[in-house]
């Protein structure tokens, strides 16, 4: 598997550099949550620096991007052309190409809980960003809208968050949402399926989590 992190959501630089050495994919926050031109400029060059894959990270500004995603189809579509758009700009000027999309907190959740989401997500990457790969929540609805579509995906695995026994994540906030002991992290790492790998920079522990992933995956 792949190692995926999220970045550039207001950890410090030197966390940031420190996880970029560690891992594969790169999702950098940009907007609404998280993210600015500098912070996104700053992210792409590490990620070029260390030969990491860059991704879009969007989110939505209400509660770090984690509250509500009323949005409608349309609204979705408009806002993830947007975000993605100047994103791809910014890759553009450091000579970067925009590999994958990860959606943030709320809206990818949302996107598994809603079929009408999932293919607009799907296709509006198909249309206008052909090539471009999702990052998509392992045996969901977008994996399947996706590869429906002949776009590419990765399905994705949580390293740190924890599974309810019907495969959804635990709510941040419940017992059992955090896993922060490395040993345990690890030692689960091969119950788990997928293409990719998630350890989130805001989670306690989030280096020494990181580097333990790193190890085990070799």
């Amino acid at each position: 598997m792949k190692l995926n992190a999220d970045l550039g959501e207001n950890e410090p630089l030197s966390q940031t550099k420190v996880l970029m050495a560690l891992i594969d994919f790169a999702n950098i926050a940009c907007g609404d949550h998280a993210g600015s031109a500098e912070t996104m400029h700053r992210a792409i060059r590490l990620a070029a620096e260390h030969g990491v894959k860059v991704g879009a990270h969007p989110g939505l500004a209400a509660d770090f991007g984690r509250g509500r995603a009323d949005l409608t189809p349309g609204e979705f579509r408009s806002f993830l052309a947007n975000r993605l758009g100047v994103f791809a700009s910014l890759c553009r000027a450091e000579t970067v190409g925009l590999h994958h999309v990860k959606l943030h907190g709320a809206l990818y959740h949302a996107v598994e809980k809603s079929p009408e989401l999932a293919a607009a997500y799907a296709e509006t990457i198909r249309l206008h960003f052909p090539k471009v790969a999702i990052i998509a929540f392992a045996a969901g609805l977008v994996l399947a809208e996706a590869r429906s579509r002949d776009v590419p995906v990765f399905a994705e695995v949580f390293a740190e968050r924890g599974y309810r026994a019907d495969g959804t994540l635990i709510p941040r906030g419940e017992p059992g949402a955090l896993i922060t002991d490395p040993d345990e992290v690890t030692a689960r790492l091969a119950s788990l399926r997928g293409d990719t790998v998630c350890v989130h920079a805001d989670t306690p522990g989030s280096v020494r989590i990181a580097r333990a992933v790193r190890r085990a995956l070799g």
